[in-house]
């Protein structure tokens, strides 16, 4: 006998004890052999599993110690995708029953999937995510390497809880992410829907809007006759802008609401896809409308070059 290790921990044996076979047929290629017992295998139990590593008679003389520390690494390197694939939603799970036992189960499932979305896709760049995931499972892995060194028990639930404080508190920092974003998304969509109720019981002051937005920012208002619409519209707001109580963005909105046009046409908007015109948008819904291609967006693609 060469090493000997016992596992306990929450998955479905089955894949689970085969998972383990396939993870090591390089150490049975080079003449050693790998017996994975299930000593409970009664269902509904934690699964606990036996791995007992043997020389076989025509193994190559390798050291055991190389043997022992290679096998050691590749069940470290296994247990952590086990984690991250097998206890990381269990984790994020109970903590959202810990900090959000008041909110309702559908926005609890929201919440879930956004904190699995935080841990795993924090970046909007595909290679940068994948090398952050990789790096997780690493420092799990040297977490579990260096435990294992020196034991020859390992229980992952009590593992997770005591020897992975790191880990622990990147779940909850990732629910508290989800639970902000949700609470903005649901003010933002009461706000929204204010503002909707709003126009739709205003007596529209003109019939249509153009509204061209540069890549500065910067947004001209026209009507349907192609007269600039009158600027004071825009004084009746220039206080607040002193002030710093409104910004542009905010008066374009401010000004749409209170004109309440029956239509929008939005210009040149490949330059528009600010928060701002997303609340646009959704506020104007059904009244908005793209314009495919005029003089004045082809102006203004050329002056933004």
């Amino acid at each position: 006998m060469l090493y000997e290790l016992k596992i306990t921990t929450v998955a479905d044996s089955t894949p689970f004890m085969e998972q383990l076979r396939d993870k090591f047929t390089w150490l049975e290629q080079q003449g050693y052999s790998l017996e994975v017992i299930d000593l409970a295998p009664e269902p509904g139990n934690n699964l606990l599993a036996e791995l007992r590593l043997e020389n076989n008679k025509n193994a190559p003389a390798y050291r055991e110690e190389d043997i022992i520390y290679i096998f050691k690494h590749q069940v470290s390197e296994f247990l952590a995708d086990h984690i991250v694939r097998d206890w990381e939603k269990k984790l994020i799970w109970k903590e959202i029953n810990k900090k959000s036992r008041h909110i309702s189960v559908e926005d609890q499932v929201l919440i879930l999937d956004k904190a699995e979305n935080f841990i795993k896709r924090s970046n909007s760049n595909e290679s940068l995510n994948l090398l952050r995931n990789y790096g997780r499972k690493n420092k799990i892995t040297h977490k579990i390497f260096d435990y294992i060194y020196y034991h020859h028990v390992l229980v992952l639930e009590g593992f997770i809880r005591f020897c992975m404080q790191d880990y622990q508190t990147e779940i909850r920092f990732a629910v508290d992410l989800a639970c902000e974003e949700l609470k903005n998304e649901k003010e933002y969509n009461e706000f929204v829907r204010l503002l909707r109720y709003f126009v739709d019981t205003q007596t529209p002051l003109i019939k249509e809007v153009n509204i061209l937005i540069d890549k500065r920012g910067r947004f001209y208002l026209w009507d349907g006759n192609g007269v600039t619409i009158e600027e004071k519209n825009i004084n009746c707001y220039i206080n607040d802008m002193i002030f710093g109580e409104l910004n542009l963005d905010d008066i374009l909105v401010s000004i749409l609401i209170t004109v309440a046009p029956l239509q929008i046409i939005l210009h040149n908007s490949i330059n528009s896809r600010s928060e701002t015109v997303k609340v646009i948008r959704n506020v104007f819904a059904e009244r908005i409308r793209e314009c495919k291609g005029c003089e004045r967006c082809l102006a203004s693609k050329k002056l933004d070059g």
